[in-house]
């Protein structure tokens, strides 16, 4: 009876790696088809509808898709992915990936229209600081999107005289007097 018993066990076990090692293996498949169709979308986007879907595509196949189409200077159909996979999953990895990749393309695009067209820069420019700001509000830990936007509100501070040395200077000023502390120095 003993022995039967450690041979039942030793089958329950056998059983229980061999389901797990077939789940690992499915897991795996799905890893390197979504690979490849993330290889698929991102190459360079043909005549094709980019907004199509098919049964498979998973978030990170769609955002492959808006990356491609941004680098191919199709910028509304990309932002149309991007502001999808934003709604979709904002606090997902892809949701915030797309957010962040969504400001990217309106201030790329708006730095490079900025010499020759202030008129189209400036609100490309301020819709890239939204985005970044939507990041930070989803994701505050995202120190890329703060150093982005930081470098948007240089390039189009939120008011006129933001960064005006004269602006800065305090409006009025007060001496405080605290119990046992002298005025002087600092050390």
């Amino acid at each position: 009876m003993k022995r039967r018993s450690i041979h039942l066990l030793f089958a329950a076990a056998t059983l229980c790696g061999a389901a797990w090692c077939a789940y690992q293996g499915w897991l795996l498949q799905r890893a390197l088809d979504t690979n490849a169709a993330v290889v698929r979308a991102s190459e360079k986007p043909s005549g094709e509808n980019p907004n199509r879907a098919t049964a498979n595509d998973v978030a990170e196949v769609r955002l492959a898709r808006a990356v491609a189409l941004s680098k191919a200077g199709k910028y509304d159909a990309a932002s149309n992915l991007f502001n999808e996979l934003g709604h979709q999953e904002p606090l997902g990895e892809t949701g915030r990936a797309a957010l962040f990749d969504l400001a990217n393309m309106y201030m790329r695009e708006g730095i490079a229209n900025g010499a020759g067209k202030p008129g189209t820069s400036t609100p490309l420019i301020e819709l890239a600081k939204q985005r970044y700001r939507d990041l930070l509000r989803v994701y505050p830990d995202n120190w890329d999107a703060r150093y982005n936007l930081e470098r948007a509100l240089w390039l189009r501070p939120e008011h006129p005289d933001a960064f005006d040395a004269a602006a800065q200077q305090p409006h009025e000023t007060r001496k405080l007097k605290l119990q046992d502390v002298t005025a002087g120095d600092l050390p």
